[in-house]
């Protein structure tokens, strides 16, 4: 009886360590979170594609290219392109691949939303942000949102980092915090 239970555990101990060892034959998707590198951007491609998703590329990739990395769900021949996805992607952009009411595909490019930024850590662009983007901004509420892009405007429509602290309700300690998100910290 005893030999009956060694050989028994010894079955199972072995089973468990061949389980343990087998490799998946699964192929991840290729979408990925990874620590940025020198030479690469982070885009967000969604639409008519396989995988959608927050994917790592090559600086000056474009659309076309990154779109085929998510596998399109229709043909890329009969593609409208945008006139913003001819040009290369910049860190923070957000690729679309739509299907139209007369079966073309058009692939167009515009930029991921200040939360999806401020989440990924991709520095925000401050003379493009609306009163709404600021107002996403921890500390920002919509009176001093809508103060900062008057003073923008009054201002020759260019903003920098180191203008907030001429705006009423900015003080050394919210400047401090907020600059984080327009600069690698």
């Amino acid at each position: 009886m005893r030999r009956v239970v060694v050989i028994m555990g010894a079955a199972l101990l072995l089973v468990s360590l061949s389980i343990k060892n087998r490799t998946s034959q699964d192929i991840p998707a290729p979408a990925v979170f990874r620590v940025l590198s020198s030479g690469s951007i982070t885009v967000k491609i969604s639409g008519e594609v396989l995988h959608s998703g927050i994917y790592e590329v090559p600086a000056n990739a474009l659309a076309e290219s990154v779109i085929n990395m998510a596998i399109p769900l229709c043909p890329l021949e009969q593609c409208k392109v945008s006139s913003s996805a001819v040009t290369p992607l910049h860190n923070g952009s957000a690729v679309k691949l739509s299907v139209q009411a007369d079966g073309a595909s058009l692939l167009k490019v515009d930029r991921m939303t200040v939360a999806e930024q401020m989440v990924l850590g991709i520095p925000l662009d401050i003379s493009n942000m609306s009163e709404a983007d600021f107002d996403c901004l921890p500390g920002i509420g919509p009176a001093l949102a809508g103060r900062i892009v008057a003073y923008r405007q009054n201002n020759g429509g260019i903003l920098h980092v180191n203008d907030l602290l001429g705006i009423k309700g900015i003080g050394e300690k919210k400047y401090h915090n907020l600059r984080t998100y327009f600069q690698h910290p």
